[in-house]
């Protein structure tokens, strides 16, 4: 496996690329706080005019990650744009691009928050309270640890057998919680996909999700845009998949991890960034 080159900030790296791709959670924050130092990395990127698109699995929309950053107290000018898996899933739909069942006018059960709207009824999808009688699931968010993965079986398993498909637009498989580690969406979508289910991913690592963010901003080079995350499989993996250099931050599920440890992992997914860095610092 080829070395990285460890790198104490994205100061390094301002001159060879224009648009950098970054990961929310895990990279900016930790779901209550902004980490040390990201606000003014962000800054120092817009001051040096790079273009910074926000990338997150995030099933929720963009706007609403939008919301979500202000009340971290991360301002608007500090980035270009957002996308999010939960985006690209709602514009998949509308234009088709999946295919018969998620299009609009079908029914569609949700695996996510009660009291989110994920807005996918404006498109003419309705959602049905029972998942047997839907013709396609979205797996949108995990409620771990309050609710576990042995009862997303029992509410999942009879729409597995059914051969009922699913759309997953969190491919992520662990999430950061105040009770530490828990199971996100990707890992009831793989749960769903063990029942028999066909499941489909919208997400980092899948090709999707930056064919969609570098089209908003074209003319892009790939050879001068940088992904930058904290997860192997899917920021790294999905980084490298899209022919995109890419930088790991050891925040998030990186933390403290030794760099025997972080080979070993980098070895499990057989990715390797060309750069690692202890967080999103300037220098």
């Amino acid at each position: 496996m080829p070395g990285y080159r460890k790198i104490s900030g994205l100061s390094a790296l301002v001159d060879p690329f224009d648009l950098f791709l970054i990961d929310q959670f895990g990279v900016l924050h930790d779901g209550t706080r902004p980490y040390d130092g990201t606000i003014d990395c962000l800054e120092k990127l817009k001051a040096n005019g790079k273009c910074v698109i926000l990338l997150s699995n995030s099933g929720k929309r963009a706007v609403d990650n939008v919301s979500r950053l202000a009340h971290l107290g991360f301002s608007r000018e500090l980035f270009d744009d957002v996308v999010t898996s939960g985006e690209v899933a709602w514009h998949s739909i509308i234009d088709r691009s999946f295919g018969d069942p998620f299009v609009p006018g079908r029914n569609m059960f949700v695996v996510g928050h009660d009291d989110h709207d994920y807005g996918f009824e404006k498109l003419g999808v309705r959602l049905v309270e029972d998942p047997t009688s839907a013709d396609f699931i979205l797996i949108a968010a995990s409620l771990a640890p309050k609710m576990s993965l042995e009862q997303y079986r029992e509410i999942l398993t009879e729409a597995a057998a059914a051969g009922t498909p699913a759309l997953c637009c969190n491919p992520d498989r662990l999430m950061l919680t105040t009770a530490g580690l828990q199971p996100s969406a990707g890992e009831i979508a793989s749960l769903y996909a063990r029942l028999g289910g066909e499941v489909r991913f919208v997400g980092k690592p899948y090709p999707a999700m930056y064919i969609f963010a570098l089209r908003q901003h074209s003319p892009f080079d790939p050879a001068r845009t940088l992904a930058i995350g904290d997860s192997i499989e899917h920021d790294i993996r999905g980084g490298f998949n899209a022919n995109l250099s890419t930088a790991l931050v050891r925040t998030g599920l990186c933390y403290g991890l030794s760099d025997d440890a972080l080979m070993t992992k980098l070895a499990a997914w057989d990715a390797s960034p060309e750069f690692v860095l202890p967080g999103l610092f300037w220098e």
